[in-house]
């Protein structure tokens, strides 16, 4: 007589032994996504508010394909932690937006070196990333700051990036010649860094590194939710089709990375 597998009978049919079970596990899966992607110095895109409320429409896709994609290993849990994590990107952008009314008390002085300051380190970091190829150079885009949390109205984000970047300049000459950085640019960059120092600085508001890895943890989720969609839903395009549809996407600059240019300091 044939034995029975207990072991496979135990087994839950509709996680089949793939994938996380319980949505704490799912967002640490995704969160440990997110870190792999911004160690190549990944950047999004897309905007995190319209990222947050389409998350809803994806994850009701995917509850009508459950079983499909959860023999791929998209289990139930990664939509609850997906729309956990888009609970919380509302929540930090609400209280950035509160922090944002504070800034409006900056003098006009320093207000306009912070802009300064803010597009030069903003210019340097996307002038990284173009001349940047393959995974060392993705890396050395990471020493530039590429990828990393930044918000052009926090003083402490803007000078943390400035210090960043004088740092990579010394330690990779050469992807600073490629760049295009002059002695007189990184003088600059010196100059505009002393400057931020001298002036009074609040505490460095965490909110925005909140905010950076809960949007990533989210692309993260979308990224996946492609992934295991495009095969599931192999055999039905017109339905694969429509679910990827609802996957929120940003705009495209691939093109710009095509001719390295001088960085704009």
């Amino acid at each position: 007589m044939a034995r029975k597998n207990t072991a496979a009978a135990l087994k839950p049919e509709s996680s089949n032994g793939k994938g996380p079970r319980t949505p704490p596990d799912a967002r640490k899966d995704l969160l440990d996504r997110a870190a792999r992607n911004l160690a190549g110095a990944c950047q999004f895109r897309s905007d995190p508010l319209s990222d947050a409320k389409g998350c809803r429409a994806v994850v009701e896709a995917i509850r009508v394909h459950r079983a499909e994609l959860a023999r791929r290993g998209l289990t139930a849990a990664y939509g609850e932690a997906a729309l956990q994590l888009a609970r919380e990107i509302e929540d930090h952008l609400q209280a950035l937006s509160a922090a944002a009314v504070t800034a409006r008390g900056r003098s006009p002085e320093a207000a306009e070196l912070l802009a300064d300051a803010a597009a030069t380190a903003q210019a340097v970091r996307e002038a990284a990333l173009r001349v940047s190829r393959g995974a060392d150079g993705r890396r050395l885009a990471r020493d530039f700051g590429v990828g990393e949390p930044f918000s052009a109205r926090q003083q402490g984000h803007v000078l943390r990036a400035l210090r960043k970047i004088l740092a990579a300049i010394e330690a990779h000459p050469n992807v600073a010649a490629d760049i295009g950085l002059l002695p007189e640019d990184v003088q600059t960059i010196e100059g505009l860094a002393a400057e931020l120092e001298r002036l009074p600085v609040g505490p460095l508001s965490d909110e925005q590194a909140k905010l950076f890895e809960a949007h990533a943890a989210l692309r993260a989720f979308f990224d996946l939710v492609s992934a295991k969609a495009s095969l599931a839903l192999a055999a039905d395009p017109d339905e694969r089709a429509r679910l990827l549809s609802l996957i929120p996407r940003g705009e495209d600059r691939r093109h710009l990375r095509r001719q390295p240019e001088s960085a704009s300091v």
